[in-house]
């Protein structure tokens, strides 16, 4: 069966996903884009919506010739593009999985809120730091293992990682926050479709909140792995355990 995955706005598919492709195609046959706006995938249009992004991708798929039913999983801002590929192509999707994604009950608010507990102004901030304090207070929010580096080394990651994806990365932030209402409104057709919920119970980027009401309000096709010790990093620091569950 096919298993598209989505991934996060801190990465390009390759990175995001290296703990899953070599376990999961063993199970399934793996469609692993970059979105747009990452990686080598690009446009001109100017369009920063979720709803754009699934459609790209549900355009690609039928170029790449499959005409089967798919399997979806979205980690983080995959996650949201996720749910609306659902949305949108519902009856092209078998089952969902949504990891640490800012679905339904997230808000920009609530994002603010995360980012200053670790000392940053902003979740913008938070997803794209421009600074070494900025940077530490990243690791904060989404490792729940860190990892050593000089201040030589975070400044390299900062001028070559980050700084060259700032202003794309803060259009499409904040064009999702100031429409925020819309995407709260929808269901992602998540009452029709069998969907596993996979969160980091310390998660200060899009917390366990979120996963707890997404399973509430849709308790009858959602089911709610929690993985106690992992932050925004289940797929790293879980990757076997998730693997498995998946």
């Amino acid at each position: 069966p096919y298993l598209l995955l989505l991934h996060g706005m801190g990465a390009n598919a390759r990175t995001n996903w290296s703990s899953q492709v070599g376990t999961l195609s063993k199970h399934f046959n793996l469609i692993v884009p970059d979105l747009i706006y990452f990686g080598e995938s690009t446009s001109e249009s100017g369009d920063y919506s979720v709803d754009f992004q699934a459609m790209q991708i549900h355009e690609a798929i039928k170029r790449l010739g499959i005409k089967d039913s798919i399997n979806v999983m979205g980690f983080s801002y995959g996650g949201l593009t996720a749910a609306m590929y659902n949305q949108i192509f519902q009856s092209n999707i078998i089952k969902l999985i949504i990891i640490d994604g800012p679905v339904k009950f997230y808000s920009g608010e609530m994002a603010d809120s995360l980012a200053k507990v670790v000392g940053v102004k902003t979740m913008k901030n938070v997803i794209v730091p421009t600074t070494i304090e900025e940077f530490d207070g990243m690791k904060k929010a989404v490792m729940s293992r860190g990892f050593p580096a000089t201040k030589k080394l975070k400044q390299k990651m900062l001028t070559h990682f980050f700084l060259p994806t700032k202003t794309i990365r803060d259009a499409q932030m904040d064009y999702l926050f100031q429409r925020q209402k819309i995407y709260q409104l929808y269901n992602y057709n998540l009452e029709l479709t069998p969907t596993l919920l996979i969160w980091g119970a310390k998660d200060g980027a899009i917390p366990l909140s979120v996963g707890e009401n997404l399973h509430k309000a849709f308790p009858n096709t959602t089911q709610l792995l929690v993985f106690p010790k992992a932050k925004h990093d289940a797929h790293f620091r879980e990757y076997k355990k998730l693997n498995k569950a998946v």
